[in-house]
């Protein structure tokens, strides 16, 4: 079995065996679930993991897209798009902490690095959040800036269309901190914690 045959065994398995996700990868409404949360983390994780193996066998990266579309349309789900996978894997990559939610019977045995992270914890957010909320936060660039939305959605009890519009009409930009960024950081999430009974 060459490299490719190979790769497209294992999504194949990960999409209908090892996750069973009960269609979580059609969805385009998210309800408030812990369940749905770890679901789509962990699409990110083998996503990222299998796309390792394929670096690790020189597979072009065109190629590589092209193997993964025609394997998703041969499944039946060819409304989902490699772009969509990425937002998966960037969830996972942009909140590397909810590793430790994940229940051991997914055998799941690598070794998951995190590093503090800055504002609120990771409890907090996955007891409070939508996987919509985690899936807009995940492509900030700034630290800074995903970890304002944060504490700000907490705060506020924005829903997901809330979030985004806000985000639309430059709510950061308008109401983010100007200077001492981390410190007023901080700070903001005390407060936030103070608000909601922690």
């Amino acid at each position: 079995m060459d490299s490719i045959a190979l790769y497209e065994q294992k999504l194949h398995q990960t999409i209908n065996t090892i996750l069973g996700i009960d269609g979580v990868l059609e969805k385009t409404h998210y309800s408030n679930t812990q369940i749905e949360i770890l679901h789509a983390w962990l699409v990110g994780f083998f996503i990222n993991d299998y796309e390792k193996y394929l670096s690790k066998n020189a597979l072009p990266f065109d190629r590589r897209n092209l193997q993964i579309t025609t394997q998703l349309v041969s499944e039946g789900m060819s409304n989902i798009s490699v772009e969509v996978l990425n937002q998966y894997k960037t969830f996972y990559t942009k909140y590397l902490e909810l590793y430790q939610f994940v229940p051991v019977s997914y055998g799941i045995t690598q070794k998951i690095n995190t590093q503090l992270r800055l504002g609120l914890n990771i409890e907090i957010l996955f007891d409070q959040f939508e996987v919509g909320h985690f899936f807009i936060l995940s492509k900030m660039l700034s630290s800074i800036k995903k970890a304002f939305y944060e504490i700000t959605i907490i705060q506020n009890a924005w829903s997901v269309p809330t979030f985004k519009e806000n985000i639309d009409n430059y709510y950061f930009e308008q109401n983010g901190p100007e200077y001492d960024l981390e410190e007023a950081i901080e700070q903001m999430a005390k407060t936030a914690l103070t608000q909601i009974g922690l």
